[in-house]
């Protein structure tokens, strides 16, 4: 394609594929498996960074584990344009890990965990202010 900027070449893409199996991995490592230095493995992972292809480094928890075996993926048809206070709601909200705005049916995605079917009912009766939801509950994690 003219005019098409190439921002990550393959040595990049396998950078990303280690540090996304673990991002605590040393950069002399990294270096070693795709036989580069590891000073030159941090400017490209800084670059990428400063790029902003690498937005952040986290940690992946077991909800289950934690005490949260209910995950419940639901579907938020807002009654109104007022998202600026469904926003705020779901910013406070800490049982709500993602959401994203969606085109299809419905305006949002939450993707929520609970401890019990209680606490996800709390959360619904919440929901019910912004708008009405479809909800889908997690029978077993397969991939992440």
């Amino acid at each position: 394609m003219k005019g098409f900027l190439i921002l990550v070449d393959n040595i990049d893409l396998k950078i990303l594929a280690l540090l996304k199996e673990n991002s605590r991995m040393q950069w002399k490592d990294i270096g070693q498996l795709i036989h580069m230095t590891g000073q030159s493995v941090g400017n490209r992972i800084r670059r990428l960074e400063d790029m902003g292809i690498i937005e952040q480094y986290t940690i992946a928890t077991n909800k289950a584990k934690l005490g949260m075996p209910i995950t419940a993926f639901i579907t938020i048809f807002l009654e109104s344009s007022n998202h600026l206070a469904f926003r705020t709601f779901y910013e406070k909200e800490e049982s709500i890990t993602e959401v994203h705005r969606i085109s299809g049916e419905g305006c949002f995605l939450l993707t929520a965990h609970f401890t019990s079917n209680e606490a996800l009912d709390d959360l619904l009766a919440e929901l019910l202010k912004h708008g009405n939801y479809r909800v889908n509950i997690s029978i077993g994690k397969l991939k992440s």
